[in-house]
């Protein structure tokens, strides 16, 4: 716990607790989101950020007045004495202290004794607070395969490129339970990434989210053998729907010898589109599965906000890494959370 006192106000860094909950909730509404999730589903909150008897969250708040003047959650992915983390729901407001919102990231960090935190999707307000700390920000790579159908509504195409890919006899094929899991991506495999998760982060994440409803899918090669787990959420809008990419677990060279399979999910399930936000997967991959780059200029629009409905291209802004093997997906963080 840390306490500074200026100005008459004396604002205290500590974790948060139960009983804070109401008022995060309230800050969040009138400050961070107004409106979001978390500042009105208490139940969603509290599986997103209760943890034991302790809350993945950290305060500044003024104890004797009740005013929260700063937070930063924390989504912890191991158990370990150093786990590996991101970041998230870092807001702070104008108080007797200019550099809270760095205060409270220092603290989050030394408390959680974290090895490493990243994620994506920052704010415009933690983009600044980053490149205060020295930071260089970059964007995520966003890629789409377009379904070859007559009409988009939920894409505006002005260039209907669908790139031919290999046929490489691979397919998808479902699976249900953690189990399935993990005769494909072992628990040792899981713990060597960066970032490194446990399969109760997995298991709560994507198996028991308490709204969305994942599909969980093994990558199968044209011998039957399987390497690799595909995590996809369906969005839908009206008559339409499309396909999220929202996370990737072991030999990442397979999203490129996947095209065949994701046509035939498309012509399916009725997808316009499947798309793909990542990091630390190379262009080639990409380009020898067919997928095709989407930024913030290109004449497709392939967009990612439902609720409410953008249609524009969105770029999901990230804190350099400036490290070799990490690799991150939207599914990383709260980034593919409910509205």
């Amino acid at each position: 716990m840390v306490k500074e006192r200026k100005e008459d106000i004396m604002i205290t860094i500590r974790r948060a607790e139960y009983d804070d909950i109401s008022s995060i909730m309230r800050f969040m509404d009138e400050h961070w989101k107004p409106g979001n999730i978390l500042a009105k589903n208490r139940d969603f909150f509290e599986w997103q950020f209760v943890d034991g008897d302790k809350l993945n969250m950290f305060i500044g708040i003024d104890e004797e007045g009740g005013t929260i003047y700063g937070m930063i959650g924390a989504i912890i992915y191991n158990k370990s004495a150093n786990p590996d983390i991101s970041g998230c729901t870092w807001q702070v407001i104008k108080s007797s202290n200019p550099i809270l919102g760095m205060d409270l990231s220092d603290y989050m960090r030394s408390q959680l004794n974290v090895r490493y935190c990243f994620g994506a999707g920052l704010s415009e307000k933690a983009v600044k607070i980053n490149q205060m700390l020295g930071c260089s920000i970059i964007a995520m790579d966003h890629y789409y395969r377009l379904a070859d159908i007559g009409d988009y509504k939920i894409a505006k195409v002005a260039d209907k490129v669908i790139p031919v890919a290999e046929s490489t006899g691979y397919s998808l094929k479902q699976i249900n339970s953690v189990e399935e899991m993990k005769q494909i991506i072992s628990e040792e495999m899981l713990a060597n990434c960066i970032l490194s998760k446990e399969y109760s982060y997995i298991e709560k994440r994507y198996f028991g989210h308490p709204i969305y409803h994942y599909d969980i899918w093994k990558i199968v090669d044209a011998g039957g053998e399987s390497q690799s787990v595909l995590i996809t959420r369906d969005e839908v809008m009206q008559d339409r729907r499309v396909c999220k990419i929202v996370d990737h677990y072991g030999k990442m060279e397979d999203l490129g010898k996947i095209a065949g399979a994701l046509d035939r999910l498309m012509e399916e399930r009725g997808y316009e589109f499947v798309d793909i936000y990542s990091y630390g997967i190379p262009v080639e991959i990409y380009e020898q599965g067919g997928f095709v780059c989407c930024t913030e200029e290109s004449s497709n629009i392939i967009p990612n906000y439902f609720h409410p409905f953008v249609q524009k291209n969105i770029v999901l802004k990230m804190v350099d890494p400036m490290m070799a093997g990490v690799r991150l997906f939207r599914g990383d963080g709260d980034q593919d959370r409910p509205c």
